[in-house]
């Protein structure tokens, strides 16, 4: 197994820098309440990706926005780690919560049954009709903090506080492909067939992993996520008419 170790760079650059081998650097926003250092990351890749497009930075290969930092892989025979910092330290001090906000997507969702078989569970813990916990549910705009282990799979934060509960204290070994699960103030929905110990309250009819397609993910780290609740008949027409090339996920800039 290969390790890749973070360390603090050599001074005088900022302990917010650290070093991920030979052809990475770490910008560390953990000072920042977790949801502020989530925007502040997706903010400062944003802002790198202005400055790489007037071609005013150069060598930075890939980008990737954690919860709490940002990931700045570049190639070395390019750039190197020292003039990163100084290109992009200047940045840190113009950041702003707007930017870097991405695109709203709207996805149905069929919530129960043999879709969402954690879903009287999760009613009776919280003392709540099944309505209610699908209202809820529906009721917040979730934002795309991270994107996880399996292509597509988005970890959405801002779910309802009353909805919050823990994992399942016993993962399933086996979670159908689009099952939609909550756990925390987070929502998943799993892109693969996986195992997962979130709660199960419904499942989405339409991929958000499409190998078929030239761009195959669906969501990105920054976009906003409506979801709106489907029946069963109007979940297989979507599912059939999206395989038919006829359903297109709504998506507003």
């Amino acid at each position: 197994m290969i390790m890749i170790s973070f360390a603090p760079l050599k001074q005088p650059y900022d302990r917010r820098f650290l070093s991920a081998g030979d052809h990475g650097i770490v910008i560390n926003m953990d000072d920042l309440p977790t949801d502020h250092a989530t925007k502040a990351a997706r903010a400062l890749a944003h802002a790198i990706r202005k400055i790489i497009a007037d071609d005013n930075i150069k060598g930075i290969e890939d980008m990737i926005p954690g919860l709490t930092n940002l990931l700045v892989q570049y190639n070395p025979l390019v750039t190197s780690a020292a003039s990163l910092i100084e290109e992009i330290t200047p940045l840190l001090a113009t950041l702003t919560n707007d930017e870097g906000a991405g695109r709203l997507i709207h996805i149905p969702c069929c919530y129960g049954g043999e879709f969402g078989p954690d879903l009287l569970e999760v009613a009776t813990t919280l003392n709540m009709s099944t309505d209610e916990v699908v209202k809820r549910h529906q009721s917040n705009i979730l934002d795309v903090a991270i994107m996880g282990f399996l292509p597509g799979l988005a970890y959405m934060k801002g779910v309802d506080e009353a909805l919050y509960l823990p994992r399942r204290k016993t993962p399933r070994a086996h979670v159908p492909a689009l099952s939609l699960g909550i756990a925390m103030d987070q929502t998943v929905v799993y892109p693969l067939p996986s195992p997962g110990g979130w709660n199960l309250i419904g499942r989405v009819p339409i991929p958000l992993f499409d190998a078929q397609k030239s761009d195959p993910i669906l969501l990105r780290a920054g976009d906003r996520v409506s979801f709106y609740h489907i029946d069963n008949n109007e979940y297989n027409k979507i599912a059939s008419d999206y395989r038919s090339g006829h359903f297109k996920v709504e998506i507003n800039p």
